[in-house]
């Protein structure tokens, strides 16, 4: 399915946040939900790849043991290997009392699930892979 498909199959659900079932992409995903409406796109799309590169934040580069619970979106955002991204977005309204089990409860707002797949998939959890595709920043 494509990034777009499965943001927009996320948000007409007002889903928790769960991975495609089918996993042929590397994944990372994104949810934002206010009472008010978002800023810019730009500003979103910042805060999406904000999130994912705040996960470097105690990495340990040239590791063969990743913790990817808690780096898996940052070593996929970097991943080296990966060549191609496709990227959907999906926002959406919800009153109050109509969001989903991951919504606010106050009163109603608006939500964004962002869906960003990397092909190839990366976090491949081979020897060497880790240390070969996450590497440190070069000033």
């Amino acid at each position: 399915m494509s990034a777009k498909r499965w943001a927009d199959s996320l948000a007409s659900r007002r889903a928790c946040l769960a991975h495609e079932p089918v996993r042929k992409f590397g994944e990372n995903l994104f949810f934002f939900a206010n009472s008010n409406y978002f800023t810019d796109p730009k500003t979103m799309a910042e805060a999406a790849v904000h999130s994912f590169y705040m996960e470097a934040r105690g990495y340990t580069y040239y590791n063969s043991r990743v913790d990817t619970y808690r780096h898996g979106h940052f070593t996929q955002l970097v991943w080296k290997s990966s060549r191609r991204i496709g990227v959907g977005v999906a926002i959406g309204a919800f009153g109050p009392g109509s969001g989903g089990a991951c919504l606010p409860k106050r009163a109603g707002g608006y939500f964004l699930y962002v869906v960003v797949k990397y092909d190839p998939p990366g976090n491949v959890q081979l020897p060497g892979q880790f240390e070969s595709n996450v590497l440190p920043v070069v000033r």
